[in-house]
């Protein structure tokens, strides 16, 4: 998920998974399992103050590797 925000001055952003959890994957990581399905937010902070979204997102099918 990608958190974007503008502002002057530009603030700082930062997207998590609310109440913590999910695969502890890397930012960006394209692979996604059910287990990162959830509501995140997105936070941006200035020094006029913060902003929060959310978005809640659902993983319908989970794609891997099959042995041959």
């Amino acid at each position: 998920l990608a958190c974007r925000a503008e502002g002057d001055p530009p603030p700082t952003t930062r997207c998590a998974r609310e109440g913590g959890g999910g695969t502890g994957r890397a930012r960006g990581s394209r692979a996604v399992s059910r287990a990162d399905a959830g509501r995140y937010l997105c936070r941006a902070t200035n020094k006029h103050g913060t902003a929060v979204r959310s978005v809640v997102v659902t993983v319908e099918c989970e794609w891997g590797w099959r042995g041959v």
